[in-house]
Parts: C-alpha cells; sequence; structure tokens
C-alpha cells in the first residue's frame, strides 16, 4: 500500500467520523491518544481485543518512544553544528531513523502484544527499514503541515495516525 493511498483512506475514514482527541495538551496525551486510536482501531477492525487496556502504561511507552528519538535529534544537531551548521537540518532524518523503529509501538499495544518493543522493530524490519523511513517521513510531513491550518489545526495529525493504524492493519496484523 503506498502512503498517498493510506493517506486517502486515513481521510476517507475520519470524513465519515471525524472524532478527534479532546485535551491535547494534557499530561495524559499518550493515553488519550491511544484510546482515541483504540476506538477508531474498533471501528475499522471488528477483531480488535474487546476493551481498552487503561493499564497499559502508555505514558511509559511514548516517553520512552519520543524520548530517544529527540536524543538523537539533539545529539545530531550538536555533532552536525560541530560541523558545519548548514547541516543541522539533517538533525531530523536522525529524529525519524530512531522513531521509525517504534512506528507501530502503539497499535501493537492496543493489540496487547507480548513484547511490542521488539515486536515493532521486527515489524519495522519487515516492512524494509528504508520503505518505513520514506513512509514515516511522508506522513509526519503531513501531519505536520496540517498544523499550518487555523481552523482545524489537528485534522492532518488525526489523519496521519489513522493512516499509520491502516498501514499497521495490512502490514503487521494480518501478519502476525
Amino acid at each position: 500500500m503506498t502512503v498517498k493511498s493510506l493517506l486517502r483512506q486515513g481521510a476517507a475514514l475520519f470524513d465519515q467520523q471525524p472524532r478527534q482527541v479532546h485535551r491535547v495538551f494534557s499530561p495524559r496525551i499518550f493515553a488519550l491518544g491511544a484510546q482515541w486510536m483504540f476506538s477508531r482501531l474498533r471501528d475499522n477492525e471488528p477483531d480488535a481485543p474487546a476493551g481498552f487496556d487503561a493499564a497499559t502504561p502508555f505514558g511509559w511507552y511514548g516517553c520512552f518512544k519520543y524520548g530517544i528519538s529527540l536524543l538523537a535529534f539533539v545529539g545530531s544537531w550538536v555533532a552536525l553544528a560541530n560541523v558545519s551548521v548548514l547541516l543541522t537540518p539533517l538533525a531530523v532524518l536522525f529524529f525519524y531513523v530512531v522513531e521509525v523503529h517504534f512506528l507501530f509501538l502503539f497499535p501493537l499495544l492496543l493489540d496487547r502484544t507480548k513484547q511490542p518493543l521488539l515486536t515493532s522493530i521486527k515489524a519495522t524490519y519487515r516492512v524494509g527499514l528504508v520503505r518505513a523511513l520514506l513512509g514515516v517521513l511522508a506522513i509526519g510531513g503531513y501531519m505536520l503541515s496540517g498544523l499550518l491550518n487555523r481552523r482545524n489545526p489537528l485534522r492532518r495529525w488525526h489523519i496521519g495516525c489513522l493512516s499509520v493504524l491502516l498501514w499497521y492493519q495490512d502490514e503487521v496484523r494480518n501478519r502476525l
């Protein structure tokens, strides 16, 4: 499935039921986002687990995923700045190279997969690291560009999340 088709399908799903995460600036953003993803997974996949597992430490996993991705960004930015300030935009690539390994982490957590970190890494390599990275860069760019829309800045963010769910269903869940 191409990124374009994932985004198109994600937009169609979102437009059918435009529910959004409501308190995006909450300390519980990862748990709230996971709950939203779970409800959308249930909409699209009737074989999803019956109930949302609130005991899963989504906050810990989210902080881990984005914490090490941000460390890669900052570390690479500093190293690149020491070579040439013109290279510092490449630090974004380092962020995504780390983050892509956990591309399917939250859907795997929602499916209550054993060893979700390792399973996400294996799934990323099964998809293909370069293919996954290019897809994440395109989806991430789409999501971030939506923040420029004053009327509904999070619409594209939600569509990007739905696209990752669709990608997960197509590439990972159906093959587990």
